[in-house]
């Protein structure tokens, strides 16, 4: 997958993310100053900054969000694509 498409499967999941909380757009732009609906329909690309803000906003992990996970026993860091990414919820 690239980057492109990685960032267009996060937008996406932002805005199914909000739309499953009830959050109206206004809402997330009034908390957080950030206008979510050129990234959710596609306009743009949410910088670093606008990601992390999202993810404290609606309560995610960011390395979770973007399909990282830490195994701390091992001190490894692996990729995995987990269901969110992938449109389901579990």
């Amino acid at each position: 997958m690239n980057y492109e498409e990685q960032t267009a499967l996060i937008c996406q999941f932002l805005k199914t993310w909000r739309s499953s909380a009830g959050i109206p757009q206004r809402q997330v732009l009034v908390s957080t100053g950030i206008d979510v609906s050129n990234y959710e329909n596609g306009r743009c690309i949410p910088g670093l900054k606008s990601v992390l803000a999202l993810c404290d906003f609606y309560g995610i992990s960011c390395r979770w969000l973007i399909g990282m996970t830490e195994d701390i026993m091992g001190g490894t860091m692996e990729i995995y694509e987990h269901s969110l990414i992938e449109g389901g919820y579990s």
